[in-house]
């Protein structure tokens, strides 16, 4: 999120720059909106929790809360994810490089953001502060939630009522790829999280899940053929 962002204080739908009504519940636009502020650290901000929460309490069964691009699981044969988040579901949903368009032009401008940073801190920082709420993802705002999992093979559901735990760990150092995992129903789920979301994830889960999830900025080392692959090895 960018410093300044505005939001509804109806529906706490994003604002577009310019635009007089919500394009969400159509409420004409005040002249003070409170700001949600980028995310720097793994800690969310009094500001980010108190906007996340009036926007799931204003959130009916088929809003989304909020969307997450660039989810992947995999490394041979990598998957690709867009991560809706609802107020019953999260939902995992597939596109593919191969055949649309529009979310492999979107990563390509990211990861060319990323080449253009020469330092891993600065671009982890960069990825914390940068704006999501603008992209071809921003698709699915306009389907019907029912339908968006069924239009997609290979796409996954997970009801909230049955997660138990959710834990983001962000890297800090040598890689913008934070590793979020959930257990739900006694099944373990691990998606990557692609350039540095995992504190924007956080506050978009944190009014929704309470206590049930988690976050941490640490490193780990990487093992077996993930370690052969990559050539490194994290302190």
């Amino acid at each position: 999120m960018t410093p300044g962002q505005r939001f509804c204080t109806e529906c706490g739908a994003l604002l577009i720059t310019g635009n007089r009504f919500c394009g969400q519940c159509g409420r004409p636009v005040e002249e003070r909106i409170p700001a949600n502020p980028p995310a720097t650290t793994g800690v969310v901000s009094p500001q980010q929790h108190s906007f996340a929460q009036a926007t799931t309490m204003h959130a009916g069964p088929g809003q989304i809360l909020g969307i997450v691009p660039f989810v992947e699981q995999g490394l041979l044969s990598v998957i690709h994810y867009t991560l809706l988040v609802t107020p019953q579901h999260l939902i995992f949903c597939t596109w593919n490089p191969g055949t649309d368009e529009a979310m492999s032009d979107a990563n390509d401008e990211v990861t060319q953001e990323s080449c253009n940073i020469a330092e891993t801190c600065d671009e982890i920082t960069h990825f914390r502060a940068k704006d999501w709420a603008t992209g071809p993802w921003q698709r699915y705002l306009s389907m019907p939630i029912d339908t968006i999992a069924a239009g997609a093979p290979g796409s996954i559901t997970i009801p909230v009522a049955g997660i138990s735990e959710v834990s983001i760990i962000c890297e800090t150092r040598n890689s913008t790829q934070d590793t979020l995992s959930i257990t739900e129903g006694g099944r373990h789920h691990t998606f990557d999280l692609m350039y540095s979301q995992g504190p924007f994830l956080f506050g978009i889960l944190r009014p929704l899940l309470m206590e049930k999830v988690h976050i941490a900025d640490h490193l780990h080392r990487r093992h077996g053929l993930d370690r052969l692959l990559t050539g490194q090895e994290y302190k």
